[in-house]
Parts: structure tokens; C-alpha cells; sequence
């Protein structure tokens, strides 16, 4: 056990051993674990605090707050960070006029997509969820999305720029002001599906409007927007060079939302809310990812870091690392059930096995997702694009054929296989290629 203990700590050092990147990963990721403390307290209290009809009804409007945000600004968030944080290593200047027009686009196409799915809530809610039940939450994630839009192009930027105590701040604000509104409801008794909603919307709404004023702060808007003509040629490079990038996340978010809707089409209420809090764990646990590839991303988009030797020294150093990550997740499988169906209900039992099944998922991600980034920094977004594409296929086939027989178990291990479709193959690309 000792000298296992010292080869960990041995792959460590060698991994990390940019003092920057060590002090980049290790500052996201402390405040990412208070953060998820946070927000899993936040999680028990809706768990406990809503009868099952009211959490399907949570998981609804859950998946509809991430999911046309993140359609709409995901792709442009990434390509964002991926394409400025390139932009700054070379010019040492900030390329303002692209934020401005990130946050104007994003914002104008939400508000048409919104808008017109708002006017046509009961057919919306009709196709994505198989049922006109779900009408209010629709309107309560179009409306709280907005925001949750708006503060991930916030964070976008903050990454660009390697803000990354800022970006984390922001993180805490929103968990904590959400935590502490539901904490409240739930004391007095007076937690229900609404007001859960309610509280999300707000607090997303709000977050929103600091992050946009922090952001723009002393930049002249609207000189910039005068003089976007004279500039646009960073944003059409931005553009031509990040198309397939941006048409990859689109992919990417559309697949991983494909479980949840299709789940409450082809499954029981029951099932689609042990899914829900099967994967509302699951979400936690990945968010330990997003803070990495908050770090990863900007980093391997630096001009010194296209060597692809160093990349591929990277990739084998990351996956010793973090393999041994196997033996955390299985003793929280073997073990517990007992205070997993303790803390949230009997009525929940079922979603430990869920959790299970994603459990391995969590651990592939954490493995190989991250060399996404060397992809990424490589330019190969077209390549990107494809896997996401076979990954979607893949996904809406299995759930397909799945869900109908074993439920939300079948959709969590479609989650493994569509998931690890693409950290694998990118994983061999960085090994075998040349470009």
C-alpha cells in the first residue's frame, strides 16, 4: 500500500510539474469541492424536501435550464476560450469586440429560441417530455436559462483569461444564495416544485446581471459597437477557424440531454425521477471535470504547447494518475447503498444503481475527457465533430432500444458507451497522429 501511495504521488509530481498548471487545476478544483458541498446540500433538501411527482417535475425543468443554454452558447463558449486564450499568448491584448459579439448572439438567438418555444409551450412539452404535465416547467427553464446563458459566457471569458478565482467565485455565489433559499423552504415546510423553480430562476437571473456588469466593466460598449465594422476581421477569423468546434458542442449537448427526454417518453414517472436523482450525484461528481478543463483548455491553447511530444507525454501521465481514481468510486459502490437510501428515501433506492452504472463513466471521463483539450488545441475540431455525431447516433440508438427494457439503468449505460466513444478515440488520435 505504501509504495502504491508513493508511485501516485511520484505520477503526480511528473504530471504537474508546470507550478502554473499544478496552482491552475488545484485552485478550480478546491473551489469546485466547496462548491459541490454546496450544492449536494442544496440537493438533498429538493431530494427530501419534494414528493416524486414534484421532482420529475424539478428534473424537467432542470434539463430544460441546461439544456437550450447550452445548445445556443456552449460551442461559442468554448471555441471562445479556445481561439482568445491563443489570440492573448500572441498579441499580449484582449480581444473585447469578440466578447461583446459572443454575448449578443448568444443572448439574440436564445431570447428567438425562447420566445417561439414559450408561444408553443404545450407542443414543446408534448415532444421533448411526451406529456403536457411538464408545461410549467418548460417555462420556468426558458426563463431562469437566460441567465444561466449569460453567466456561462461570463465564465467564458474569465477562462480565456485564466481568471480562474473569479470564475470560481461565481460558482460559490450562485450555489450559495440557491442553497440558501431552498434551505429556507425547506425548514418552514414550504418547499414544492414551484417555488424550487422559482428560486432557481431568480438566483439565475441575478448572477447573471453581476457577472455581465463585472465583465464589461469600464469597456465602452458602445464605441466598440460604432467601430464594429473596423473590427470585424477578429471575428471573422474567429469564426472560419472555429466553425466545426462550435458545431461540435452543438452535438455534444444535444446527446448528453438525450437520456432525460427520452426517458420520460418510453419510462414511468417513478423511474424518471430515480433517474433524476441518479444523475443529479452524477452531475456533481462531474463538475470535478469542468473545473479541469477550465484550467486545460486556455493552458494547451498557448502557442508553447502545440509540441505534440509534450502533449503525448501529457496524455500517458494523466491516465497513470488518475486511473487509481478506481478505487475511491468502487468502494462508494460496494459500500453505499445503506446511506445513499438513507439520506435520500427509500423511494429512491433505485437510483444507487443508476449511480453505480455512471459511477464508471465518472471515471472514464476523468481518465481520457480532458485529453479532449489536446485535441482542441490541435485544431482537429471537423474530426471533433464526426466523433460527436457517432456518439449521438450511438446515444439516441441505445436509449432507443434500451430504455424500454431496463429503464433508466439502460439509459446510464448508454451514458458509459456514448461518453467513452469519444474519450477513447480522442485518446488514440493523440497517440497515432501526426496533426
Amino acid at each position: 500500500m505504501k509504495n502504491c501511495l508513493l508511485r501516485l504521488h511520484s505520477y503526480y509530481n511528473n504530471l504537474f510539474k508546470s507550478s502554473e498548471i499544478r496552482r491552475g487545476i488545484t485552485k478550480v478544483y478546491s473551489g469546485d469541492v466547496f462548491s459541490n458541498i454546496i450544492g449536494m446540500a442544496t440537493a438533498l433538501f429538493i431530494i427530501r424536501g419534494l414528493p416524486i411527482n414534484d421532482y420529475a417535475a424539478y428534473t424537467a425543468f432542470f434539463s430544460i435550464l441546461m439544456l437550450v443554454p447550452l445548445i445556443v452558447g456552449s460551442g461559442v463558449n468554448m471555441a471562445l476560450v479556445r481561439f482568445s486564450a491563443e489570440y492573448i499568448s500572441k498579441s499580449n491584448e484582449k480581444p473585447v469586440e469578440l466578447y461583446v459579439a459572443s454575448f449578443i448572439f448568444q443572448l439574440a438567438l436564445y431570447l428567438i429560441l425562447a420566445i417561439t418555444m414559450l408561444l408553443l409551450s404545450d407542443k414543446v412539452s408534448n415532444i421533448l417530455f411526451g406529456q403536457k404535465a411538464f408545461d410549467s416547467s418548460l417555462r420556468y427553464g426558458l426563463i431562469g436559462g437566460a441567465g444561466y446563458l449569460v453567466s456561462q459566457a461570463g465564465r467564458g471569458v474569465y477562462n480565456a483569461e485564466e481568471k480562474f478565482g473569479i470564475y470560481i467565485k461565481t460558482l460559490w455565489l450562485r450555489q450559495t444564495l440557491v442553497f440558501f433559499f431552498i434551505a429556507v423552504l425547506f425548514l418552514l415546510e414550504r418547499l414544492n416544485f414551484q417555488r424550487a423553480a422559482q428560486v432557481v430562476t431568480f438566483v439565475e437571473l441575478s448572477v447573471a446581471a453581476i457577472i455581465t456588469f463585472h465583465v464589461f466593466r469600464g469597456i465602452n460598449i458602445a464605441m466598440i459597437l460604432k467601430g464594429f465594422r473596423k473590427q470585424s476581421s477578429t471575428i471573422k477569423e474567429f469564426m472560419s477557424s472555429t466553425k466545426w468546434l462550435i458545431a461540435y458542442f452543438f452535438v455534444l449537448v444535444a446527446y448528453q440531454k438525450l437520456d432525460v427526454f427520452m426517458l420520460s417518453h418510453f419510462s414511468s414517472e417513478n423511474e424518471f425521477a430515480n433517474y433524476g436523482v441518479a444523475f443529479r450525484y452524477y452531475s456533481i461528481a462531474m463538475l470535478a471535470l469542468s473545473s479541469i478543463h477550465a484550467v486545460l483548455l486556455p493552458k494547451f491553447s498557448r502557442v508553447d504547447m502545440q509540441d505534440l511530444a509534450k502533449q503525448r507525454q501529457f496524455s500517458y501521465k494523466w491516465i497513470k494518475t488518475t486511473v487509481w481514481l478506481i478505487f475511491p468510486l468502487a468502494i462508494v459502490d460496494i459500500f453505499g447503498k445503506s446511506l445513499f437510501v438513507l439520506v435520500n428515501g427509500i423511494q429512491y433506492e433505485k437510483a444507487f444503481y443508476m449511480f453505480t452504472i455512471l459511477s464508471v463513466s465518472i471515471l472514464l471521463s476523468l481518465m481520457f475527457s480532458p485529453l479532449v483539450q489536446i485535441i482542441m488545441a490541435r485544431k482537429a475540431f471537423k474530426f471533433l465533430f464526426l466523433l460527436g455525431v457517432g456518439a449521438f447516433l450511438l446515444n439516441f440508438a441505445g436509449n432507443y432500444f434500451l430504455i424500454p427494457v431496463w429503464g433508466g439503468l439502460g439509459a446510464a449505460l448508454v451514458v458509459i458507451l456514448s461518453n467513452g466513444f469519444i474519450n477513447i478515440a480522442s485518446w488514440l488520435r493523440i497517440l497515432y497522429s501526426t496533426k
